[in-house]
């Protein structure tokens, strides 16, 4: 190969960058190397003084020493001691919180067990034929305390002991006050039945009956009357019971004021409400207190009729108006 070529294997390359690294570390190495400057020497202290007495140098020194009061020696095989820690007592919410619950109990105890909470006598109001000495004996609250009652406990005594009482209100009050507000039924008739007679109210309910009232239609009665509410209140132990439906008891109140001088009002279980007439025959209007105007006529005009007629009759119903009758015979 020609010395002159332009291209250089790779020997040459290797060996001049040698060279060239060779020729950068010798001008380093030329550099001045600069030292750091030395610290400047600490001034020597002087020695200590020498001791007059014993020519050596006197030095300080601090020592911890311990009390001057020696501890007693502890015997290993000596029973230690007990030692008592009292509790450490603090006021918080826990302390609010057990004044509060002691506060309550104190107060229910007094309450429950202090005369001056106990029932002696209770307030009736209301009341007109029962009487309140009648109405505090079912109460059952004498010698109890005010705070234990129970308002519908009492209202409960009252009803079943009298029927005839339509309601009944209960006020407890501290310390020990008890008011009883009582409405008694307002009878409107009186029912004989079987030898037995009861007061009827506008509603057709039935209690016994009790003092005296004047103004009551009495109705004597062939038979019990047949009201789908009868059958319903025959269970029924608490209080009055329903005698007449609401459409009877209507008719009996409309009816009344009609009957005639020196007539009594009379029930059929097959004819319904009506009266005997002092004339001699009996009048049926039925159960219902419908129509009960158009009903009188229809009677009246067949009373006249049979009046002309010169016919007796025993028996006339009017229970329905477009279709009424009369018996000249017994059946």
């Amino acid at each position: 190969m020609s010395p002159d070529r332009t291209m250089m294997t790779r020997a040459e390359a290797v060996r001049r960058r040698r060279e060239e690294e060779e020729k950068r570390r010798e001008s380093q190495a030329k550099k001045p190397i600069s030292f750091p400057k030395p610290a400047p020497a600490k001034p020597k202290k002087d020695p200590a003084p020498l001791s007059a007495e014993t020519g050596r140098h006197s030095r300080r020194y601090d020592i911890a020493m311990s009390s001057p009061y020696a501890r007693p020696a502890v015997d290993p095989q000596a029973p230690k001691a007990v030692t008592l820690h009292l509790p450490k007592f603090g006021f918080g919410p826990r302390w609010i919180s057990f004044l509060l619950v002691a506060v309550c109990g104190a107060a229910l105890y007094f309450m429950t067990a202090d005369p001056f909470f106990m029932v002696t006598s209770a307030d009736v109001v209301g009341n007109n034929r029962v009487t309140a000495e009648q109405i505090s004996s079912v109460l059952g609250v004498m010698g109890k305390p005010a705070i234990l009652l129970d308002p519908a406990q009492i209202q409960y005594n009252v009803t079943a002991a009298f029927p005839d009482i339509d309601s009944i209100q209960v006020e407890i009050n501290l310390p020990a006050q008890v008011v009883v507000m009582v409405s008694e039924r307002r009878p409107v008739a009186a029912w004989q039945q079987n030898g037995q007679t009861v007061w009827v109210d506008a509603q057709g309910y039935a209690f016994p009956p009790r003092g005296l009232v004047e103004g009551l239609v009495t109705v004597s009665a062939a038979g019990a009357p047949h009201s789908p509410e009868s059958a319903a209140d025959a269970v029924q132990i608490l209080g009055a019971h329903r005698l007449l439906s609401a459409e009877m008891a209507t008719a009996l109140m409309t009816l009344s004021p009609h009957v005639p001088q020196g007539a009594a009002l009379i029930y059929d279980p097959r004819y319904g409400l009506g009266w005997t007439d002092p004339r001699g025959w009996k009048t049926y209007f039925g159960d219902s207190g419908d129509r009960i105007g158009t009903k009188l006529q229809v009677y009246q005009a067949i009373v006249d009729s049979l009046a002309k007629q010169d016919i007796k009759p025993i028996l006339i119903s009017v229970e329905y108006p477009d279709a009424p009758f009369y018996r000249t015979e017994a059946q």
